[in-house]
């Protein structure tokens, strides 16, 4: 930023002397420059507790030991390194959903979030899903992964390729399912 202000001054500085007139081409390059670069926050956090509300409530919180959320003209993402841990709470305001994995991406302007390794989400009514990827779409709380999964729900447990479903893993449907069964 001291090297965007040095520039800067010494840009402003130079018309004056000059007598406001045109810039050099190599004076534009370095001003265009400047310029794009003030366009790019980079903000870095370490052991984050992040908690999302709407309407005064409570609708999520996240832990990780570290983010950064870089912000541009063409993106705005947070980059959070793990263990990654959150917590999806109910319209009561109590935890409903937990979801771990190693590393999580998040899209502030989607409302998106992309998880990455480890994937382990646990759900009401016992309910449970492995993967190594799974993406919530928290607008419209589906979450889907292409990626080999396991569900485990207390009667039994299901291996498939593909998913797609409700946050809650209430209703959902799989592709590609797999796996045997022992029938007594």
């Amino acid at each position: 930023m001291a090297h965007f202000r040095c520039l800067l001054f010494f840009l402003i500085a130079t018309t004056i002397i000059s007598g406001c007139g045109d810039l050099s081409e190599y004076e534009n390059k370095q001003v265009k420059e400047a310029l794009s670069d003030s366009l790019f926050n980079l903000t870095e956090s370490w052991n984050i507790d992040m908690e999302i509300m709407e309407e005064g409530q409570l609708k999520l919180k996240l832990t990780g030991s570290y983010a950064a959320s870089i912000k541009n003209e063409t993106r705005n993402i947070t980059r959070i390194s793990g263990p990654v841990y959150i917590e999806i709470f109910n319209e009561n305001g109590q935890p409903e959903t937990f979801v771990n994995s190693d590393s999580a991406v998040y899209k502030p302007d989607e409302s998106i979030f992309e998880l990455f390794g480890n994937v382990k989400v646990k759900a009401p009514g016992d309910k449970r899903l492995y993967s190594t990827y799974l993406k919530w779409e928290r607008a419209s709380d589906q979450v889907s992964t292409p990626e080999s999964l396991t569900i485990v729900t207390p009667t039994d447990s299901i291996n498939a390729i593909g998913f797609y479903g409700d946050s809650d893993l209430s209703n959902y449907t799989l592709r590609e399912v797999r796996g045997e069964t022992i029938i007594n």
